[in-house]
């Protein structure tokens, strides 16, 4: 269950200038630390915890070799990640070069099977200390793995 508390914060500016609004915003959730993840994949697998940490280690190198070479990389049940490099628009042909790019950004778009784990999340807003809300997950028809979903991009700076 993922609890949200109800929070308020005065409008600096639009139509509610100077006006309190209220708005739901999600507790601070437990951070799984890269160490604890290691040890609940060695857990779940074959694998010992020397395996689980090479392999993250190496997909983590094998992801900046191909994204710098500017290769899609897809993996599987995860998602995929991509190189985008936005560029500003010019008014004729011979204005485009390298200084009308942009910062280039590693895109993640989350698998399909992936992203449907977020319709199942269910969530209880809480005023204080007292549950205001509840919400129940809509069920989705089971989803087969394998391909790529365009939902759920993530970017981030190269």
């Amino acid at each position: 269950m993922l609890n949200l508390s109800v929070k308020s914060q005065v409008m600096k500016i639009g139509k509610h200038k100077g006006k309190t609004m209220f708005y739901a915003q999600v507790d601070k959730p437990k951070v799984i630390e890269y160490e604890d993840v290691i040890k609940d994949i060695a857990e779940m697998s074959s694998l010992t915890t020397g395996d689980v940490r090479n392999a993250i280690d190496r997909l983590a190198y094998y992801l900046q070799r191909e994204l710098t070479e500017g290769n899609t990389v897809k993996l599987g049940q995860i998602g995929t990640f991509r190189v985008a490099v936005p560029s500003r628009y010019v008014e004729t042909e011979k204005e485009v070069n390298a200084s009308i790019l942009k910062k280039a950004k590693i895109q993640f778009y989350i698998n399909r099977t992936l992203s449907s784990v977020a319709q199942n999340i269910r969530f209880a807003v809480y005023r204080g200390n007292q549950k205001v809300d509840e919400s129940t997950p809509t069920p989705t028809p089971p989803q087969g793995g394998g391909s790529s979903g365009g939902e759920g991009s993530i970017g981030g700076g190269l």
